[in-house]
């Protein structure tokens, strides 16, 4: 895959000589996004593309060429391909559509180009596919603009929207590798490479069919003891299994089977494709859950009621605070303020200020032996009212603290978007759009720390 995402040399095969707005010129693209690699545009129609010489096929380039990208006509595919293989290319992305995604000339084509990558030794990437992309290396495929974001984040698709629009669907993406039809290259590969990949710390897949299944969940059971995998599977319903078949010609097999395989490989399976954002923000940010325990501190006794549901509707429980924590808060609370978990400490904060009392509530939680993970629920408020915003001394005072219970949050008010970022913004706080997210989020974490230990060598 070193080619595919690192490549110094790149064949551009069927390049436009349209560029600017409209054109989806994918060189324009690459050079936009920061490519200094060798870049040979090749169309036997012109002499120059966007200020470099251009070649009448890639036979002529005469210089090694890492990666060839291939976006000509569908009739043309095999004969570059081959052309690709005389140049002794090691590496090709096949962009255009019309193979096991169109009819029965495209499914003939396709499997001549499975039988060209295992016979000749050039690996294929695609057909019908963005391809990829590469913060680090400054490198993207793709004809469609996409973000540059240097976040440890690995994504594995079957569609160019997820790389396209990331933010709906798996939050930044560092990486990405868009299989399209999968003539060869395909998940194992993928997630080989993201496996072995320093900069890369946890995985995501939107997956619509699975082919190499054994090899892929073996890889998988093992890469899961270094780095999170998680999984949305498309295609659940017949109606979406027919329309992952036309969109890459992708067999999505059975939905329960495979859910359950995924599961038993420890990957973490998403049901919801709006699940992603969130699990990849928790998994990436936060430790592994050494327990069941939940600490709770709350401005409101109603949510406090709410967040207790949703804990045990994902096997979690409201930790029994120790005499100690009791203690700590009932000293800026009033006599008559009774207090347990949920640790209601609205009394508290009109008495010392929200920022004293919150300060002083989540240290005595974090120190307790019996809390494994904290829920805080705090205000988001208007600026006028900006001393209940307690995100920057929350943050303060977790740098008194290790990293080793992860602490969430839900906030309530008019600010949400400013607020948030203010919470999120070190990195140790994240905030969820829900309770029922926040509590499903620490569950993610609880399952997580089980397969670390689970995993690890006695």
């Amino acid at each position: 895959m070193h080619n595919f995402m690192e490549p110094k040399s790149v064949a551009l095969i069927g390049i436009s000589r349209k560029s600017g707005p409209g054109s989806f010129n994918l060189m324009e693209n690459m050079v936009k996004f920061g490519f200094r690699g060798d870049i040979f545009p090749v169309n036997p129609n012109t002499g120059e593309i966007l200020g470099k010489k251009a070649y009448p096929n890639v036979g002529a380039v005469k210089k090694k060429i890492d990666l060839a990208v291939i976006s000509a006509p569908r009739e043309t595919t095999l004969s570059i391909l081959q052309d690709c293989v005389a140049a002794k290319i090691k590496a090709a992305i096949v962009v255009n559509q019309g193979f096991t995604d169109a009819d029965r000339c495209g499914n003939e084509m396709q499997q001549q180009m499975t039988e060209i990558a295992g016979r000749d030794g050039i690996r294929i990437l695609g057909p019908n596919t963005l391809g990829v992309i590469n913060s680090f290396n400054n490198f993207t495929t793709s004809f469609m603009p996409v973000a540059k974001d240097r976040v440890p984040v690995g994504l594995i698709c079957q569609s160019g929207i997820h790389l396209v629009g990331p933010a709906k669907f798996s939050g930044k993406v560092g990486k990405g590798i868009d299989l399209g039809n999968a003539c060869d290259i395909g998940f194992y590969d993928a997630l080989k490479y993201f496996g072995e990949d320093p900069e890369i710390k946890i995985i995501v897949i939107h997956m619509e069919g699975l082919n190499q299944g054994k090899e892929f969940l073996s890889l998988a059971g093992r890469v899961v003891n270094e780095k999170p995998i998680v999984v949305h599977k498309t295609g659940s319903s017949k109606t979406g299994a027919r329309a992952a078949m036309s969109h890459t010609g992708s067999m999505a097999g059975n939905y329960g089977l495979l859910k359950a395989a995924l599961k038993q490989a420890d990957v973490t399976f998403l049901e919801e494709g709006g699940q992603m954002p969130h699990a990849v923000k928790t998994l990436l940010n936060h430790p592994g859950m050494k327990g069941s325990r939940v600490g709770v501190i709350t401005y409101s006794g109603g949510a406090g009621i709410m967040v207790s549901d949703g804990l045990e509707s994902y096997g979690l429980q409201l930790a029994s605070y120790s005499p100690e924590t009791i203690n700590q808060v009932a000293k800026l609370s009033p006599a008559w303020m009774p207090l347990a978990n949920p640790l209601d400490i609205w009394p508290a904060v009109m008495l010392h200020g929200g920022r004293k009392a919150y300060s002083v509530a989540l240290k005595a939680v974090l120190n307790d032996p019996h809390v494994d993970g904290v829920i805080c629920i705090a205000i988001a408020p208007s600026p006028e009212f900006s001393f209940l915003d307690v995100s920057d001394s929350l943050n303060k005072a977790l740098e008194e603290f290790p990293p080793n219970k992860p602490v969430i949050a839900w906030i309530y008010g008019p600010n949400t978007a400013e607020v948030k970022k203010r919470f999120e913004s070190k990195n140790r706080i994240m905030i969820y759009p829900t309770l029922k997210i926040a509590t499903w989020a620490l569950s993610l974490l609880r399952d997580r720390y089980k397969i670390i230990k689970r995993h690890r060598k006695p």
